[in-house]
Formats: C-alpha cells, sequence, structure tokens
C-alpha cells in the first residue's frame, strides 16, 4: 500500500464515504481512515435504514439550493452504483401556522419557486386519515420530497469509491498529525500515512481531533412500529410534526420487513461518544409516545424494533464546513450536521473535496463558516 496520497479522509461515515467517492471520481489517490473494524456500523451517526429528504427547507432557505444539487447528485450514485437509495413519495410538514415546520418551508418554498400546497387539518384528514391534526394546525404538502435508505446510499459511496482506487483502511484511529512539512503526516495505529490535504468528516467524535469546536452530542432513538393498521401505512409521505412547545416528531411510510420508523427530533440526552447508553428504555418510548397526538394509530402501535443514534449539534445547528483554523487551508472539517444533515451528503463529499483543494472559502458554504463560532 502507497504511504502518500493526495487526500486522506479521516472518519468515513456518511459524509467521509461520499468524500472519498468524490476524490476518486475526481482521479485523485485518496485513502479513507476509519477507526471501527467494519463499515457500516451502528454507533454513530449514518446507519438506521432511513433518512428524510425534502427541498422546502425550512431550518434556513440558504440549504435549497444545496439540497436541489444534492437531488442530482443522489441520481448520479444511483447510475453509477446501479443500487436505488432515493424514494420520492411527498412530505408534510405540519404545525401552527406560525411553527417553524409550517412557516419557514413556506419561506424556503417562496424564495426559491419551489411549488407547494398548503392544507387544512380537514384536507389532510381526507388525503391521509391516520394524521388527525386540530384544527388549529395546517401542513405543508411538498411533492418532491421522500426518504433515501441510508445504509444503501452509505454502502454505495464505498463501493464505489474503491471501484475508482480509493483506500479504505479499517480500524485506524487517528491520533495526531503534523502539517510543519509540506505534507501533512498523520499517525493512525501507529503507521504514518502522508497526504497533500486532510478531510476530517468524524461525526461524534469530531472533539477528540479538534476539542474546542463548540458542539454536544446528543442520544436519540428511533423506532420502528408495526401492527395491521401502520402496516397499511405504506403509500403514506414522510412527514415531520411541530407541537406548540416546539417539538418535532418526524417519520415515514411502513417499509415491509422493518416497520414503520417513526422518531423525536432532538429532544434527547447529552453524552459523549464515551457515556452514551445503547440501550433504549421505556423512558426513551414514552417520551415520543408523548408526542403522537396527532398520529393516533402510531401512538397506539407496538414497539418492533428500536435503534440509539448520535447527533452533533452546533449552538445554531447549522454545519460546519470549512478549513481548521491554523491549517493555512491544508485540512477541512466538515461537522457538526445538527441532526438534519445526511440528505446533504450527496453534495457534501465533493464540496469537501473542493474546499481541500481551494485556499478561498467556497462561496455555497458561507452559512457553515467555522469563524461564525468565533474560534
Amino acid at each position: 500500500m502507497r504511504k502518500h496520497y493526495d487526500l486522506a479522509v479521516v472518519g468515513l461515515g456518511i459524509m467521509g464515504s461520499s468524500t472519498l467517492y468524490a476524490a476518486a471520481r475526481r482521479g485523485l489517490s485518496v485513502i479513507g481512515l476509519e477507526q471501527s473494524p467494519e463499515l457500516p456500523h451502528a454507533s454513530g451517526s449514518s446507519h438506521g435504514q432511513t433518512r428524510v429528504i425534502r427541498q422546502a427547507y425550512f431550518e434556513h432557505p440558504d440549504y435549497v439550493p444545496l439540497i436541489q444539487r444534492a437531488y442530482r447528485a443522489w441520481h448520479e450514485l444511483e447510475q453509477e452504483s446501479g443500487t436505488r437509495v432515493l424514494f420520492q413519495t411527498g412530505g408534510l410538514m405540519m404545525g401552527s401556522p406560525s411553527s417553524a415546520a409550517v412557516s419557514g418551508a413556506i419561506e424556503a418554498a417562496e424564495r426559491h419557486h419551489l411549488p407547494y400546497e398548503v392544507w387544512d387539518s380537514a384536507t389532510v384528514s381526507a388525503r391521509f386519515p391516520a394524521f388527525h391534526l386540530p384544527e388549529s394546525e395546517v401542513a405543508v404538502y411538498e411533492e418532491a420530497a421522500g426518504y433515501l435508505l441510508a445504509e444503501g446510499a452509505w454502502s454505495s459511496f464505498l463501493s464505489v469509491a474503491r471501484a475508482r482506487g480509493a483506500v479504505v483502511q479499517l480500524g485506524s484511529r487517528v491520533t495526531e498529525w503534523d502539517t510543519s512539512a509540506d505534507r501533512i503526516r498523520l499517525n493512525a495505529n501507529g503507521s504514518v500515512i502522508e497526504a497533500d490535504r486532510l478531510v476530517i468528516t468524524a461525526g461524534p467524535w469530531i472533539r477528540h481531533l479538534w476539542p474546542s469546536l463548540p458542539v454536544w452530542v446528543e442520544r436519540q432513538t428511533p423506532f420502528w412500529l408495526d401492527d395491521a393498521y401502520v402496516a397499511a401505512l405504506g403509500d403514506y409521505p414522510i412527514y415531520l410534526h411541530e407541537d406548540p412547545e416546539g417539538q418535532h416528531v418526524y417519520g415515514f411510510p411502513y417499509r415491509a420487513g422493518e416497520g414503520l420508523k417513526i422518531a423525536r427530533h432532538h429532544g434527547g440526552v447529552r453524552c459523549t461518544t464515551e457515556t452514551v447508553s445503547r440501550e433504549v428504555t421505556a423512558k426513551d418510548e414514552e417520551a415520543l409516545r408523548a408526542g403522537l397526538g396527532f398520529f393516533p394509530a402510531a401512538k397506539a402501535a407496538s414497539v418492533a424494533q428500536s435503534s440509539v443514534c448520535l447527533y452533533t449539534n452546533t449552538p445554531d445547528e447549522h454545519f460546519v464546513v470549512g478549513q481548521l483554523p491554523g491549517s493555512h487551508g491544508r485540512i477541512v472539517v466538515g461537522a457538526g450536521f445538527s441532526g438534519h444533515g445526511f440528505k446533504f451528503a450527496s453534495i457534501m463529499g465533493d464540496l469537501l473535496v473542493q474546499q481541500a483543494f481551494t485556499d478561498m472559502p467556497l462561496q455555497e458554504l458561507a452559512l457553515f463558516s467555522p469563524e461564525r463560532l468565533h474560534l
């Protein structure tokens, strides 16, 4: 195995695997270093069968051009890998007219001329009878929304990257690097690897490598529900409901062999990768069911399976993507995806590669600049 590469990628979750894929497609010599002995794994933020994708982005309208590019890039991955990962089911953002989920989705759609419809509670119930909204709530319907097969996408990035010559080194934990020479020297389990540029996509382990980054890890517990009623909801859209306290619950259509995946978005316990409890408890289930007044069938359904995953949150819940301070532009970080980054992975990997070989910050990454955090 060679010891010098154009690019090294540390951390091969969905963002790192996408970066590996993008670099290999650009013809770069690239190595990916992953501390886990296997991929995919269930210890971080990239597992769990499905992820939401949507365009009317209530978090901030500036995400919309990126997600539109991401849709195209997901289709390119499907064509190259021969594996379907994107399913467009339509999507509902539900809550009061003034809720962030509703008003933010409308703002993003209006600013970027996206098609959408606003439904009152009676229309929602007529179209999708399992949802029961109070008369004071509405829904924004977006036809382009849907879901991604999480581990299918992750595996596709890795398989295409390897086929294009990328090297994947598992069980390799990077403990330090040296940028004093004209190359970056990485120490991974005692082995030295050299690269011209470095991308760090370490997920919830990012503070092991960048201790001053102001992010925190949050434990999340998605559930898969199953009974005869919810098993008939395979043609439902993806959905997110915001309650009067601002708590979000999101979910997916029923998938045979898996169940109906549903979870809270935020509201989890603060932890670290070392202290997180991997056991799903009755308290976790109670917290979810407390937020299912809008979806009585799910509230009554049995749990078929559950899991623990981790969010890595920034103070403003926008990503951190940019040059590591003091690295002279040779080290780029993608971190703090705050529970809503997966859908952008198809384009984020290529942006990370571009930024690694560009001295000036990329304009399309301005919202995610590390400088906003006053580091």
